[in-house]
């Protein structure tokens, strides 16, 4: 039963690598090395577990040097989303690149292969064989570890390599990926050691946890990976426009504005206050030298909202104007609301709808031009 659970998974694993080579190939940004490495990392991924499918459950008759001596796909996985993550996060002339060293490797064992099969290629049980196999995996296993370890630490330094990609992304899927490849690693390192004696005939179901996990950890990152990227380019082209964009329209067109309520209402839209989603009244009122409970008595006057409704409603406004821009169609409504300044699409979603009375989507589809 709980093998054949793991042959479903695999196959399905198999199937969802294809179809994401599929719609990302289809993409705009289907050139973009990011887009390119990520594609890679996935690609690479799914021929290993396609090879592993089809010779651990017999789906084609393979001897014993064949089955012992795949193409090492896998030799390739972890180098390709170290340069995904180099890319993705604008450090590729920070840091070093490891895509020749892991070519060479990956050359060289399949050089290997070829001339251990002269030799062993017909014969069965062969000790030479399933030793050279074990510390090949072994290596492989080190050199992942050690990339692994170069992309936490890349993570780690913020301000030295991706400071500005920060404010675009804050990397929460990331940080769990990290967290979750602690433990693919402690899998593999697991079936490794567990296995370190058995030469000839390993232990096959050792691996399950570490190909069902991996599969999993893997397509989830794929999709994050791919998705956030596109959030974060359609992100760094908005706040140019926004920038370059010294227009806003005033939404309360009152008799009567107050000395007070106009200093507060250009500070906060003149200096683009608005768009930070971390504003709260205390930046406001140190920027006007006024005391916060008069900074929301003043709104809450004049306008008849709280603060931070009165914020939301300026969001609201820039963002209406992004989403029925030609230029912007094919945005996401994502990236569009956060660079108007709110902090996820749930606090976007319900400003719009509490002040403009629709999604917006809906709104866009109804106003676009």
């Amino acid at each position: 039963m709980i093998d054949e659970i793991f042959k479903f998974a695999m196959r399905a694993g198999i199937f969802a690598g294809f179809c994401f080579l599929i719609y990302t190939n289809l993409s705009p940004k289907r050139n973009d090395k990011s887009v390119v490495y990520l594609n890679f990392f996935v690609l690479f991924f799914t021929l290993n577990n396609l090879q592993i499918t089809l010779a651990d459950y017999q789906y084609i008759d393979l001897n014993f040097f064949e089955r012992k001596l795949l193409i090492p796909w896998y030799a390739l996985i972890i180098p390709a989303f170290y340069t995904f993550v180099t890319y993705y996060l604008k450090a590729e002339n920070k840091v070093k690149s490891f895509v020749g060293i892991s070519m060479i490797l990956f050359a060289l064992e399949i050089v290997i292969r070829l001339v251990l099969g002269n030799y062993f290629y017909n014969e069965t049980n062969n000790v030479i064989v399933a030793r050279y196999a074990k510390y090949e995996e072994i290596l492989n296993l080190s050199y992942t570890i050690f990339l692994f370890l170069k992309v936490i630490y890349i993570f780690m330094q913020q301000s030295k390599y991706y400071e500005e990609i920060a404010s675009y992304d804050n990397m929460k899927w990331f940080k769990k990926f990290l967290l979750y490849g602690f433990g693919i690693i402690f899998f593999w390192v697991f079936a490794v050691a567990f296995n370190f004696n058995e030469v000839l005939s390993p232990n096959i179901p050792v691996y399950y946890p570490l190909r069902f996990a991996s599969t999993l950890l893997i397509f989830w990152v794929a999709y994050y990976g791919f998705f956030r990227y596109n959030i974060l380019i359609e992100r760094i082209e908005i706040r140019k426009d926004i920038s370059n964009d010294g227009s806003q329209k005033e939404l309360f067109t009152v008799d009567v504005k107050s000395s007070s309520f106009l200093l507060i209402e250009n500070v906060i839209i003149d200096k683009k206050l608005f768009l930070d989603p971390d504003l709260y009244v205390e930046i406001v009122a140190k920027a006007i030298h006024f005391a916060p409970k008069k900074v929301s008595e003043t709104i809450k006057e004049t306008t008849k909202l709280s603060f931070s409704d009165y914020i939301n409603s300026l969001r609201v406004e820039k963002a209406k104007k992004y989403l029925i821009s030609q230029k912007y169609s094919n945005y996401t409504i994502v990236s569009i609301g956060l660079e108007c300044g709110f902090n996820s699409k749930t606090t976007f979603y319900n400003a719009f709808k509490k002040f403009v009375k629709m999604s917006p989507s809906e709104f866009r589809l109804k106003n676009q031009k």
